[in-house]
């Protein structure tokens, strides 16, 4: 009777036990009641540690100090070139001077500072971090060069090197001489003791013998399954995307084709990277096609399989309720206004915007652009076959069939994907906020819209990317490439190369990078180009 009655409990235990993991499997992430502090730091679920990329909290808050992110560190990675900058600011993320409050902020509680775009979940007592839609979606503008930079909430990403962070993640923590129990543990109490906070004795059990332990063989693990397209010394690898830019698909093709597409043969290596869109006023573009390629047209699937790059295969960690929010607040945000922002030095006649050219150029626009571009255009927000464009095609390529069919067979009981399809062409996309949407076509291979109006041979063939210094008589950002004695250097920022090839045998494959194509209104004279541009400043 009591050997019963002793399992019976024992039976309640393991029942009550796995009650409680089951229903409390998912954490508790840090909310916030303003839209805005959610959009910039609101969970979509990446910050699980069963989503692809989460880093336990205190860790990631110490790699920067562990491992100071330097011209040396990267050039072992081949990440491209260091902007000078520490922490968390060498990848162009941004950190603002004071976080908005949580939701149950308490007076004395402490504000973790992070960069905008990264989010905090607490999981069975342990807090993680991962990133959300604003790690790529936030632009940086400097109106002057001693300025502090403007913050743009749904913009293109322009400063972030996402290829450059997640590789440093990949070699700080995989290093095991750098990143070892003592080391590690040693900075996270120092962080801790700053921000006046202590971790329990569990935690520190589980940083030690658990997490630090497992990472660098979890991340090696993760770096050849899915990131090799990105991996230092890997022959198939990617070309360096650079500031503002990534491969969309690559990580896709390994996360959800039968089979994988590895980077392991020439015919699987498209170099299909892209600047990142703008993705703010989504609500005028319902029923548009969507992503650079129209590849789809609805904007659920669209947001979900955007959010899928940072969950991975484990679908139901998607946090979708939040994922939808942060919808609903990129579908209201509008873009600044040009003439609300240009210094006063740059003004004509203190004129914001000289209205009698720009009103002249909205005659142009409408015989040149708007059948495209206006919103009440009859081919806007519908694939332009790539015969007419001429673009640079090899982000049409790395679309494929087999990937279309990976994602379509995706679904949740909370969502499915099922309209994903091919295109062989570029979506005709509004100009909302167009000035602030530099560099342009699909890749960012145009550096302003001055150039975007030049034919192809004129544009510049290789120009800097990174700098959020504003070019305002050409409507895009700082971009020359040339010093004082003629030499082509960009220093601390990325030099983007519209002529580099990729295949010896094919001498006009530009790698992805080409700047040929879209040659609407290149053949206007130089009096109309300035007019067309002066009504463009003004979407």
């Amino acid at each position: 009777m009591k050997k019963r009655i002793v399992w019976w409990l024992v039976i309640v235990v393991v029942f009550v036990a796995g009650y409680y993991v089951w229903s409390h499997r998912f954490g508790v992430p840090e909310d916030f009641t303003d839209p805005a502090a959610a959009y910039k730091y609101g969970s979509i679920g990446a910050d699980h540690p069963m989503a692809l990329a989460p880093i336990p909290f205190w860790i990631w808050k110490v790699l920067p100090e562990l491992v100071p992110p330097s011209a040396e560190e990267f050039k072992k990675l081949d990440a491209g070139p260091w902007n000078g900058k520490k922490g968390f600011e060498a990848f162009g993320l941004v950190t603002e001077a004071g976080m908005e409050h949580p939701q149950g902020f308490k007076q004395g509680d402490t504000v973790f500072d992070r960069p905008i775009g990264l989010s905090k979940r607490t999981v069975f007592g342990i807090d993680f971090v991962g990133v959300n839609c604003a790690f790529c979606h936030l632009t940086t503008i400097r109106r002057l060069p001693d300025e502090k930079p403007i913050i743009i909430l749904g913009g293109t990403g322009n400063s972030l090197n996402i290829e450059q962070y997640f590789l440093y993640m990949f070699a700080t923590m995989g290093d095991k001489k750098r990143f070892n129990a003592d080391d590690v543990m040693e900075k996270v109490s120092d962080e801790v003791r700053k921000q006046n906070k202590d971790l329990s004795f569990v935690e520190r059990l589980v940083y030690r013998y658990v997490a630090i332990p497992l990472i660098p063989r979890i991340l090696e693990a993760r770096k050849k399954e899915y990131f090799d397209f990105i991996t230092a010394g890997n022959k198939y690898r990617l070309k360096n995307f650079g500031p503002g830019r990534v491969d969309t698909w690559a990580l896709y093709k390994r996360l959800y084709v039968n089979p994988k597409q590895p980077s392991d043969v020439d015919d699987k290596v498209i170099n299909g990277i892209v600047d990142f869109p703008s993705i703010w006023n989504q609500r005028a573009r319902a029923g548009m096609q969507m992503h650079w390629d129209g590849n789809i047209a609805v904007a659920e699937e669209r947001n979900i399989i955007s959010a899928l790059s940072v969950i991975g295969t484990r679908l139901d960690y998607l946090d979708f309720p939040r994922l939808t929010r942060t919808a609903e607040f990129a579908n209201r945000l509008i873009p600044l206004r040009y003439e609300d922002w240009i210094p006063e030095q740059f003004r004509v006649g203190n004129q914001r915007i000289q209205q009698d050219l720009a009103e002249r150029g909205r005659g142009l626009f409408q015989n040149h652009c708007a059948s495209c571009h206006a919103p009440d255009g009859d081919r806007v927000g519908r694939v332009e076959p790539n015969e007419g464009l001429v673009t640079d095609s090899e982000r049409l390529r790395d679309f494929t069939p087999e990937l279309a069919d990976g994602l379509n067979r995706l679904g949740t009981d909370a969502w499915k994907l099922r309209n994903f399809k091919p295109q062989h062409g570029y979506v005709n996309a509004l100009l909302d906020g167009i000035w602030l949407r530099a560099p342009y076509l699909h890749n960012g291979s145009v550096p302003t819209l001055r150039d975007l109006l030049d034919k192809a041979e004129d544009r510049p063939a290789k120009f800097c990317t990174g700098n959020d210094e504003y070019d305002w008589k050409n409507v895009g950002f700082k971009s020359a490439t040339k010093t004082g004695n003629g030499d082509a250097i960009c220093g601390e920022y990325f030099l983007y190369d519209t002529t580099v090839s990729c295949n010896e045998s094919k001498p006009t494959d530009r790698c992805g990078n080409g700047n040929a194509g879209h040659l609407y209104g290149t053949d206007l004279n130089e009096k109309d180009k300035a007019d067309l541009l002066e009504f463009l400043k003004t979407l």
